[in-house]
């Protein structure tokens, strides 16, 4: 075996190669699972259009809170995906569009990853209207925390920085006050009370 050294440094070419491939295959293989959802969220989403868009009261009394909520974010999304100015749109919408819209968007980000999320996920058009919306389905201790986080990313106040310590704080009395079945319940009574606006 005169060229051994050869020999180990196939050895070592060939672990190297089956390690790329396998790290390769699990890249791919994340991504297409991430395709996937994304695919499946679509077709839920417009699944849920379908059954909500102009629903009578009897639909939406009969209908589950969160689904209901999923159903009327698809159908305002659906409006504003067609126009050409979304924020334009959305700025004009009715109030009541508007803090359905916002609610789907905090339901989704705070359970997914806390209060903090929300924020960081989400521009001003959005943020804005979250106080609001919560005081709209009486939630007025989320209202509250919301509002004194909120502060944190305004840009005008100079008093207010950006603190990891708070956000950790702020998220933790997310977690002790979220009761996701009474906030679900006042949604759904907000969306009755407003079909003709939100779903049309």
């Amino acid at each position: 075996m005169e060229y051994w050294y050869l020999w180990v440094a196939f050895a070592v070419l060939c672990v190297i190669t089956v390690l790329v491939l396998r790290k390769a295959s699990k890249a791919m293989r994340l991504h297409n699972d991430g395709q996937k959802k994304i695919y499946e969220e679509i077709e839920r989403l417009k699944v849920l259009k379908e059954k909500y868009k102009n629903a009578d009261a009897e639909v939406i009394e009969a209908a589950e809170p969160r689904e209901l909520l999923g159903g009327a974010y698809a159908v305002l999304q659906s409006a504003l995906e067609r126009d050409e100015n979304p924020d334009a749109l959305f700025a004009v919408l009715p109030e009541s569009c508007r803090y359905t819209y916002t609610l789907y968007c905090f339901v989704e980000d705070t359970e997914a990853q806390g209060l903090t999320f929300f924020f960081k996920n989400n521009g001003h058009t959005l943020l804005q209207y979250a106080v609001g919306a919560l005081e709209a389905v009486r939630q007025e201790g989320l209202a509250a925390l919301v509002r004194a986080e909120y502060a944190m990313f305004d840009e005008n106040n100079e008093a207010v920085s950006l603190d990891a310590a708070k956000f950790e704080k702020f998220d933790a009395d997310f977690r002790k006050i979220y009761d996701a079945e009474a906030l679900m319940d006042s949604v759904k009574q907000y969306i009755f009370t407003h079909r003709e606006e939100i779903l049309g």
